[in-house]
């Protein structure tokens, strides 16, 4: 079960975190190393799990409408958490030493260990008894090619993201004259906007659909890398190196959620067995895993490509290979881009339109239009709009005597 899993490795993360603050006390050399690697490789394990875990619960008791606003809340709180790590460990480091700030985290996970036993803990076990099927592979799950665009395009909005970091610190000090703890505070600029970019993320789906906003998204991060060193012609400044942070890090908002729910959907389309929990269980373990894939090439392909090429070059390379997936990306899934901008677009424009014809109604003096169709009207502020042509011809005849406006029936028929 779920509920079960996230429990226990939520308790293994806790106690490995507390288990860190005595090392201190390990005299033998040999005895640390073969410890403290054990531990991490157990930490690192449950974090793991509690990552996935999270993500597919967030998926599974959430409703559509709640979707996005849940995921881009857990997005929030990574930020928060990542940004906080350091902070909450010099605070705390300052008032105990080395053993504090662990145990203080580790007592703190004890916490949400207590939270996981209550989080819709009867709904989902109910649900899960209902499903329980046969196991899937998540290795199989990949092979297709709109699943591997979508988590390619997870790990270029982690990768554009921490590229940088073994060289704008150095670029910043030798070009600019700033001062190390000074140029640290540009690592967090591109969190900030993360952030900022989430509270606008259902309004930029519901302009552009689940696959033009990763569109946007890869469209920024390029523009972006342009600016990071910045390129020429492009001004030498301190301002277009925090416009392109901005850009790169602002960017992760409209990858990284319609992604990962693009994954679930895509792979219950391939497979029509999946029931909900298997599908979220699936997408949140291969968001993990390509998150982890693009946090470790992103310093390593910066540092490599700086060493060799250099930074302006380092960054201009990275920028044109995300343009050249950009356009493959547009390219396999166009008709889907086209079809959710007009669909949208549509509903927009037939809901406002009908609205506005809607309100002249009184003015028509139809005093014995059809109450159903009334309703019916009502119903289409839920975008029930077929219901609206099934009624025209019923109306036509009904109030035939009374001269109905026809530019009202023409409206509504289209």
């Amino acid at each position: 079960g779920r509920i079960e899993i996230l429990y226990v490795t939520t308790f293994g993360e806790a106690t490995c975190i507390i288990f860190y603050g005595f090392f201190n006390l390990i005299n033998s050399y040999h005895s640390l190393i073969i410890i403290s690697f054990t531990t991490r490789a157990i930490h690192g394990m449950c974090g793991g799990v509690v990552g996935t875990m999270v993500y597919s619960l967030i998926s599974s008791i959430s409703t559509d409408d709640e979707i996005q606003m849940a995921l881009g809340n857990m997005e929030v709180a990574w930020c928060i958490g990542l940004s906080a790590g350091p902070l909450f460990a010099s605070i705390f480091y300052e008032i105990g030493g080395y053993t504090l700030p662990f145990v203080a985290l580790g007592a703190s996970l004890y916490i949400s260990v207590y939270l996981t036993k209550i989080i819709s803990a009867e709904k989902v076990n109910s649900e899960e008894d209902e499903e329980k099927g046969e196991e899937h592979s998540i290795i199989k799950s990949i092979f297709h090619i709109d699943i591997i665009l979508n988590l390619g395009t997870v790990s270029i909005g982690i990768i554009v993201t921490t590229y940088y970091f073994p060289c704008l610190s150095n670029h910043l000090t030798q070009k600019y004259g700033l001062s190390v703890s000074v140029s640290s505070l540009f690592f967090i600029v591109g969190m900030v906007f993360y952030m900022l970019f989430l509270q606008f993320l259902t309004k930029i789906t519901k302009r552009y659909g689940m696959h033009g906003t990763p569109c946007l998204g890869l469209l920024m991060t390029a523009i972006g890398c342009l600016f990071i060193y910045p390129v020429p012609p492009l001004p030498q400044s301190i301002i277009s190196i925090l416009f392109g942070l901005c850009m790169a890090g602002g960017a992760g908002a409209p990858i990284n959620v319609p992604a990962l729910l693009n994954l679930s959907k895509d792979l219950k389309k391939y497979d029509p067995n999946l029931d909900e929990y298997t599908s979220n269980d699936i997408a949140s373990t291969l968001y993990t895993i390509v998150n982890n894939i693009g946090d470790f090439v992103g310093p390593t392909l910066g540092g490599f490509l700086s060493t060799y090429l250099g930074f302006k070059n380092c960054c201009l390379i990275i920028s044109i290979f995300i343009f050249i997936y950009l356009f493959l990306f547009i390219f396999v899934f166009f008709s889907q881009i086209k079809n959710e901008y007009y669909n949208l677009e549509q509903n927009e424009y037939d809901i406002g339109q009908i609205k506005e014809e809607f309100n002249n109604i009184s003015i028509l003096g139809n005093e014995n239009l059809n109450a159903t169709f009334v309703t019916n009207i009502n119903d289409l502020f839920g975008n029930h709009i077929s219901l609206i042509r099934r009624k025209h011809s019923f109306i036509k005849k009904r109030n035939s005597g009374n001269k109905l406006n026809h530019s009202l029936l023409t409206s509504l028929t289209n």
